[in-house]
């Protein structure tokens, strides 16, 4: 029998620099929709980035939100890959200042507390921004 492949996304998501985990999301062939995510890999602690981390950083559910975030602000945005690990990136300390970046949504706004107290140390101040609007996330913006 031969192995059938599920086209997918894969999205490398790093700790301390290195790959420490890999998110893939299948996604329908006809519709391009997603219809599962599944991570190989230690995702706790890790995030998808875009670069070393500079002096603020934000954090984002999703690397399309991350990344359009970035474009828009050019502040450096990383993605957690999912509100239940919002609360869960190693942050750098070399980092003074933490932008939340959660979903315009319930379960955002419950990651978004978790991780306001969970990232709580001297120095990192801890900045929130939702998204303009009644939008969702900041990629919703580049989509109008």
């Amino acid at each position: 029998m031969l192995a059938s492949f599920e086209p997918a996304l894969l999205v490398a998501m790093r700790k301390a620099g290195a790959i420490a985990a890999i998110q893939r999301i299948f996604l329908d062939p006809s519709t391009a929709d997603y219809t599962e995510k599944r991570v190989l890999g230690q995702a706790i602690g890790a995030a998808w980035t875009n670069g070393p981390p500079g002096k603020t950083i934000g954090i984002c559910e999703g690397f399309e939100t991350a990344a359009a975030y970035t474009s828009l602000t050019g502040i450096q945005a990383w993605a957690t890959m999912g509100a239940k690990r919002f609360h869960q990136v190693d942050i750098p300390a070399s980092v003074e200042t933490v932008i939340l970046l959660a979903d315009n949504d319930a379960e955002g706004r419950r990651a978004r507390e978790r991780a306001a107290e969970s990232y709580q140390r001297p120095g990192l101040a801890i900045e929130t921004e939702w998204p303009p609007g009644r939008m969702n996330d900041w990629a919703q913006l580049l989509k109008r």
